[in-house]
């Protein structure tokens, strides 16, 4: 077996690491919530005080997009219907079968 020796500037330095954990949480947080329908929480910090501590999320849609949400819908109905009748076919042929 042979001993091998490195010098120290081959390793790594932790300088410099340190995390704030409040504010690793503060910015997932507000990543997990850019996209939320929720009421988002503001940071109290920035905001004047004469605001509330959250913003209400105003849905809009276009035509166009409730026209595809009721497609998407419908064929979300239509989906389970047909997966209903395939179980209940399947039911009645093996009482068929039992009887």
């Amino acid at each position: 077996m042979q001993t091998m020796y490195y010098k120290t500037s081959n390793f790594i330095q932790h300088t410099g690491n340190m995390v704030d954990l409040n504010e690793f949480r503060r910015r997932q947080a507000a990543a997990a919530q850019r996209d939320s329908l929720a009421r988002q929480p503001e940071v109290e910090a920035y905001l004047p005080e004469e605001e509330p501590g959250f913003r209400p999320v105003v849905l809009t849609l276009s035509p166009e997009e409730r026209r595809r949400a009721r497609r998407e819908r419908q064929a979300w109905r239509l989906d389970a219907c047909a997966s209903a009748a395939v179980i209940v076919m399947t039911l009645a042929f093996l009482l068929r079968m039992v009887v």
